[in-house]
């Protein structure tokens, strides 16, 4: 979990299967960012240096949103807004990492 100071905790260990996505829990490592969809400089700089680690540990690891594992129920080969089950987190994860992790625009707590 990331906490709005920057901070980082952890949940379950990367070698135990966690709860945070059905049907991909055996598989994948989840990321808490405390808010909903705007966080704190400290926590944008948190998850970079997270998911940094992260890849170098894993490189072969696909880095998505929660909610970009909702089902593709129109089958269509892209998972929109509409399928969500969830929105977390609360921002375009790929949108994030094509901009070289930088805080999205309008997703900085205090509008920085």
């Amino acid at each position: 979990m990331l906490d709005t100071d920057g901070s980082k905790s952890t949940g379950r260990g990367l070698d135990e299967v966690g709860a945070h996505v059905s049907g991909f829990n055996a598989n994948s490592i989840g990321v808490c960012m405390v808010g909903t969809d705007q966080f704190t400089l400290l926590q944008w700089q948190a998850l970079t240096s997270l998911i940094k680690a992260l890849a170098a540990k894993y490189p072969a690891a696909r880095i998505v949103g929660h909610r970009d594992l909702s089902p593709d129920k129109n089958h269509d080969g892209i998972i929109e807004p509409t399928e969500w089950l969830k929105t977390c987190p609360g921002f375009n994860v790929a949108e994030w990492l094509k901009g070289g992790m930088k805080p999205l625009s309008g997703k900085i707590l205090g509008g920085v």
